[in-house]
Formats: structure tokens, C-alpha cells, sequence
């Protein structure tokens, strides 16, 4: 018997008009009137299913705590909508978790590991952490020093404002009511430090959110593999904050850029898109910091040249990509890259983390190492073969809660990754895209191999799903109908922005 000590979620993109969990009105617009029959399906029946496991365990003689939520990157959508949207639905998504008047079934102080549509609330804490130490008379040679928060796992006191201020607005009694920032990489350990999670929203094992650091070492060669974390933050932040964690406040440019995501399954689309949203770039640079699109900027490169390149390195080329790949759940680039990532800024995290206890680095040869991650909205389990470790490492993706494409796929979906206190790691696979009408039932899952006989937590999430299955059923129900109503209305407007489509096979 063990206990639950953590629950990730990953990829919700609360604000977003393609969310799961974004309440629209009868015009496809944002409705902040009243939260997604969806987020409120799926609450209840989280809460209900932890409540059953705390009672399995008290019934085994064990004091269960409450979990910790751990919100796994992109859980505001600040790359598409705007602060006060996402914040509204923040807070939705806050009060459906914590309802007033029952007792809570999670901790009130949650972790945040920001993804890329969410990079500015780690930009905010830096902001805040430099006006800090400003006051304390200390002067910075950075905005923060990244490594701060590896030194005191399982998470980090760098506390997150803005979902603090919306968290303790809705438990005002409660003085633990606080969100902390542990970026870009999560180290959960053992007490016996011979066990490990690392968790990362994904971004940057995705190559688009890397473009700085490749053109760096097409100059030095290195790999990612030499690269830390920290290293990759530092060359590669102020690009993913810019482009596509902060365009929800910037009015047609971010709109834009939601429409490229839109079209991202027609090449012709795809590349019209691209130079709409290159030359609504430009007009903004211009307005903003006064520079022309005709300014040159490197021996005869002007600035429409290098804005045109970058887009085309990254969502063009990333959105051939996905069309190419959708019905894989790791493409062989992808897992290569999957792979590298663990191998170099994730092992490098792990050991700074285990160096924090004994002030030495630890030989991994026997150590059991997991890794989940988000990002590529297709959750699945398995085991990879990593260089510098012995054992296999269990990779759990926890998927995504937006519609990526209207002909949706059983690739496309969504899990919560549970944790318990010995650092077992289970799947509760909620949902994949309905096929023909019919969607799969919620259901707990594990590697598929002799590992998951020896996984008590599985058996127990399996337990409590099956006592709580009429609840998981109607938040089936919830999802399936808003998935296929997401489904319509984005062929609709396809239909109606490309003409040309018509007919066409999608």
C-alpha cells in the first residue's frame, strides 16, 4: 500500500477558444459567466477518486496528506488569449478543485513547471526576484540565478503571483494557499536518493523552442547534450517568451498567430499564414521600438529577412512536421530528441539535485529514473534506453486538453500522471480523441511490462477509478461532446477562410 503524494497535470491551455475547458457562448466567444461543463466533470471526479484512495489508505492504517498538484506547463494559454481571460478561467479551474464547504482532497500549495504558452509567469517571478534583491541593496549580474531553485527539491520557494493572488482570493483562510515555480526542470528524489522523477513541461525537448541554441552550436558544436537545462533557458527564454508566451496581449498579432495554429494541416495555408503573421510582426516591432523591417542588420540581412527566416525555421517547418506525424505518437525525430534531452539537461538537473545532499557527484548506474513531460498533446508510456544509465528510463506524456485539428485522431489526448510517496508513477489516461463517435473510457495505465506488477499504485488508481466510474462516465460524456463541438466549428471556419478546401481531404 502507498499513498499519493503527487497529481500532474499538463497542457489544459485554460483561456483558449480550443481548450476542452474554456466555456464558449452560442458565437464561438469566450464566456466568463459560467466554467466548461468539462472542468467541472472532471473535478468532481478527480476529487471523488483521490477521496477513495485517502479512504483506502486509512483503512490500511496509513495518514495520507493531500496530494500536490503539479501544473506541468501550458496551463494558461498567455501565447493566444488575453492575461484577464486566462486569469478568469484560472480561477474557474481554481474553485472547481476547491469547492467552498468540502474538505479539500489537495494540498493548497501547488507547483508550477511553465511551458511555453505559460514561459511569462517564470519571467514575471525573475522580474520579481531582481526587484527583491534591488531593495535589499544587491545588484544582479542576471535577472536570477537559474540554478537557485535545483538546490532545494521537491520544489522551490520562487512563488508565482499572479495564480497565487487567484489561489488565495479563493482560500483566503488558508495560509498555505500558494503556487511555486520550479523551471525548467522539476527533481523529485527518493529518500534513499537511489530513485527519481524529473518532470519538464517539454518544450524544449521540442527542436522549434531550441532555434537560439542550435544556431550557437552550429557555431561551437556542441549538442544538446552538453547543454544544461539552465544553459538552455538562458539562450532560448526571451525567443519562447516573446513568440509564444506573451502574444495573447498583443490584439491582431496574437490573433495571427492563432490562426497559423488553425491551418496548421494545409501546407499552402500553412505558408500564406506565415507571411500574414511575419509582416504583422514587423508592424508591431515598428510601432513598439521604431525600427523598419528595411533596417539591415548583418552584412545586408534586414530585419523582414530574419523575421521571415525564424518563422519559417519554426512554425512553418514545425507545422510540416506535425501534419507529416500526427498519427505517430513519437516520431523517430522526436524520440532522438526525447532521448538527448534526458540524456543531457535532465541528467545534468538530477545530479545537481543529488549533489545538493552530498556535495559529490553520484554514479547513476543503478538508479531508477522517470521523466514525464507534456507538450505534444499525445499522452503515452514507455521505457527508453538513455546513455549514462543502466536501467531503462519510464517516460510518462501527459498530453493535452485543446483541439489540434478538427478530423481528430486516437493519438490526440489527454492523462493525469500520479506519483506516490516512493516515487511509483501511474497513468490515468482521461481521455483520446473520440473515433466514429466513440471514445475509450477513463482508465489507469501503466508501462505495459513486469514493472507494473510490482507497481502498487496502479493497482490502487485502478481500484479507485472502478469504484468511481459513473463519474468518470458522465466526464466522458462532458468531453466527447465538447471535443466534437470544437471539431465543427473549426471546420466551419476552415470552410469558410479557405474556399479552396472544400472537398478537400482533411
Amino acid at each position: 500500500m502507498t499513498t499519493v503524494r503527487y497529481v500532474c497535470l499538463s497542457d489544459l491551455h485554460l483561456g483558449a477558444p480550443d481548450s476542452t475547458l474554456t466555456q464558449l457562448n452560442a458565437a464561438g466567444e469566450f464566456d466568463a459567466g459560467q466554467p466548461s461543463p468539462t472542468l467541472l466533470r472532471f473535478a468532481s471526479s478527480l476529487r471523488r477518486t483521490l477521496r477513495h484512495m485517502a479512504q483506502a489508505a486509512r483503512s490500511q492504517g496509513l495518514t495520507p496528506s493531500p496530494p500536490t498538484l503539479v501544473l506541468l506547463g501550458d496551463i494558461l494559454d498567455l501565447g493566444i488569449s488575453p492575461m484577464g481571460q486566462v486569469a478568469r478561467v484560472f480561477a474557474q479551474f481554481v474553485e472547481a478543485l476547491f469547492p467552498p464547504g468540502q474538505e479539500p482532497v489537495l494540498s493548497p500549495t501547488l507547483l508550477l513547471v511553465p511551458g511555453n504558452h505559460d514561459h511569462h509567469l517564470w519571467r514575471m517571478a525573475q522580474d520579481t526576484l531582481f526587484v527583491d534583491a534591488l531593495r535589499r541593496g544587491e545588484i544582479h549580474d542576471d535577472l536570477i540565478d537559474h540554478s537557485e531553485y535545483r538546490d532545494r527539491p521537491p520544489g522551490s520557494e520562487i512563488r508565482c503571483d499572479m495564480l497565487t493572488a487567484i489561489l488565495q482570493r479563493h482560500l483566503p483562510d488558508e495560509p498555505q494557499a500558494r503556487v511555486h515555480i520550479a523551471y525548467p526542470n522539476l527533481c523529485l528524489l527518493a529518500p534513499d536518493r537511489q530513485r527519481g522523477v524529473v518532470l519538464h513541461h517539454g518544450h524544449y525537448v521540442d527542436p522549434t523552442y531550441r532555434l537560439m541554441s542550435t544556431v550557437n552550436g552550429l557555431m561551437s558544436g556542441q549538442s544538446m547534450g552538453d547543454l544544461s537545462a539552465e544553459t538552455l533557458e538562458q539562450e532560448n527564454g526571451a525567443w519562447v517568451d516573446f513568440l509564444w508566451s506573451d502574444l495573447g496581449s498583443a490584439g491582431d498579432t496574437g490573433r495571427e498567430a492563432f490562426s497559423l495554429y488553425q491551418v496548421m494541416n494545409n501546407a499552402g495555408a500553412s505558408h500564406a499564414y506565415a507571411d500574414q503573421f511575419r509582416e504583422r510582426l514587423l508592424d508591431q516591432v515598428a510601432t513598439q521600438l521604431g525600427f523598419s523591417g528595411s533596417m539591415p542588420l548583418y552584412q545586408g540581412i534586414t530585419l523582414r529577412q530574419l523575421v521571415g527566416a525564424l518563422i519559417e525555421l519554426t512554425l512553418t517547418r514545425n507545422a510540416q512536421g506535425q501534419r507529416n506525424n500526427f498519427l505517430d505518437l513519437v516520431a523517430p525525430e522526436d524520440l532522438k530528441n526525447l532521448s538527448a534531452y534526458i540524456a543531457g539537461p535532465a541528467l545534468y538537473d538530477l545530479q545537481a539535485a543529488l549533489r545538493s545532499d552530498t556535495g559529490a557527484a553520484k554514479a547513476l548506474d543503478d538508479f531508477d529514473l522517470s521523466f514525464v513531460y507534456g507538450h505534444t498533446h499525445k499522452p503515452f508510456q514507455q521505457e527508453l534506453v538513455i546513455d549514462g544509465l543502466t536501467q531503462p528510463v519510464a517516460v510518462y506524456n501527459t498530453g493535452g486538453w485543446v483541439l489540434d485539428q478538427p478530423t481528430m485522431t486516437f493519438t490526440q489526448g489527454a492523462s493525469a500522471v500520479f506519483i506516490s510517496d516512493d516515487l511509483h508513477l501511474a497513468a490515468l489516461r482521461l481521455f483520446n480523441d473520440p473515433v466514429d463517435g466513440q471514445m475509450a473510457p477513463v482508465r489507469a495505465e501503466g508501462l505495459l511490462n513486469f514493472r507494473d506488477r510490482h507497481n502498487p499504485l496502479l493497482t490502487q488508481i485502478q481500484q479507485a477509478v472502478a469504484a468511481t466510474e459513473a463519474d468518470w462516465a458522465a466526464f466522458s460524456a462532458s468531453a466527447r461532446e465538447k471535443l466534437e463541438a470544437l471539431a465543427a466549428a473549426a471546420l466551419h471556419a476552415r470552410s469558410m477562410a479557405h474556399p479552396y478546401q472544400k472537398g478537400a481531404r482533411t
